[in-house]
């Protein structure tokens, strides 16, 4: 909606806690698009603070709207957890001010980016300037592996550059590792993995000081090139991504020493809330339960037999030898 007679409209969403929140704002100009399928724009705010807003592009085919608002959905999970674990500013990663997911109109606030996107020739930096570019690119990739997040689409439209700080941004295709790819720069049925990062940008590199272009896929020869951009890129391009550098080992190649931001370990601030849970709640026990043996079987009883006293032999005898005498007898008789 427009605030009355200033030409500010009212933005109702969340800050990056997730606390309702809202801005007035009016619309500057259009950002450069850049490979990105979300719009942004310049806007201020009522007291004078510039940002960029970033949301779906109008467009009357549902499929396209399905991809647009998925993709927006992923930059502001991917910026909110970065706030998360990030108290301080990276500068070499955007900022996110608040968003919006539940309205017709779904939108995210960013500080501005630094300086200007790199969308065009990768000769457009000064041989000086390519080392502090590098090590840029790569330690914001290290601060997004350190939170489990793969950009999914590194590239110079997707880099920011003033001179000083590269900032990698347009983080809608971010996923984590594992997750299904969402990018036009995957393969396809490939799932997200931090050397996929490592290896884009290695691409990057090699087109930023060879100036030739290298095909999505291929390996570029490394033997034909100066020992110091072949010990860079080593093992950047290797066929399996658990196989190439991480973003650190390569910062390492490049001399980086000023440290990296380390994340909030967020299950250490919800311990406290874990032992107190506990403390009121304590947890019953979930062992196996002792399986008492079944009842045995009813014994029958029955009453004993009465014992058969033994019949004498001796008299049984004489008995029988008395009456075969007897017989015996009468027979001679007659």
């Amino acid at each position: 909606m427009t605030f009355a007679g200033t030409n500010f409209d009212t933005l109702t969403g969340r800050d990056p806690a997730g606390r309702p929140a809202s801005w007035l704002v009016r619309v500057l100009e259009p950002e450069p698009a850049g490979d990105s399928a979300l719009v942004t724009h310049r806007v201020k705010t009522h007291d004078g603070t510039t940002l960029l807003r970033r949301s779906l592009p109008l467009t009357g085919n549902p499929l396209d709207a399905s991809i647009a608002e998925m993709l927006l959905d992923n930059e502001i999970r991917a910026l909110v957890r970065l706030h998360a674990r990030y108290p301080r500013p990276v500068p070499e990663l955007p900022r996110i001010v608040g968003y919006d997911f539940d309205s017709s109109t779904p939108f995210v606030l960013l500080e501005p980016h630094v300086g200007k996107c790199l969308d065009g020739s990768p000769r457009t930096l000064l041989i000086d300037e390519r080392r502090r570019f590098m090590v840029g690119v790569f330690r914001a990739l290290a601060h997004l592996a350190a939170v489990d997040l793969v950009h999914g689409s590194v590239g110079l439209a997707s880099l920011c550059w003033d001179g000083a700080t590269a900032q990698l941004v347009n983080l809608e295709h971010a996923v984590n590792p594992g997750e299904p790819t969402r990018s036009g720069l995957s393969r396809n049925g490939s799932v997200a993995h931090t050397g996929d990062d490592v290896r884009a940008a290695g691409r990057m590199v090699y087109e930023l000081v060879t100036g030739k272009r290298v095909e999505l896929g291929a390996v570029p020869d490394l033997t034909a090139q100066p020992e110091q951009l072949a010990t860079l890129l080593r093992g950047v391009f290797a066929a399996r991504p658990a196989d190439r550098p991480t973003a650190l080992e390569v910062l390492e190649r490049l001399n980086d020493r000023d440290p990296l931001l380390p994340p909030t370990d967020t299950t250490a601030l919800m311990r406290a809330g874990y032992d107190r849970f506990d403390t009121l709640r304590p947890v019953k026990a979930t062992g196996p339960r002792q399986q008492q043996p079944p009842p045995s079987p009813p014994v029958r009883r029955f009453a004993p037999r009465p014992e058969r006293k033994p019949v004498p032999l001796l008299p049984l005898a004489l008995l029988v030898f008395l009456a075969v005498a007897v017989v015996v007898a009468l027979v001679v008789t007659r």
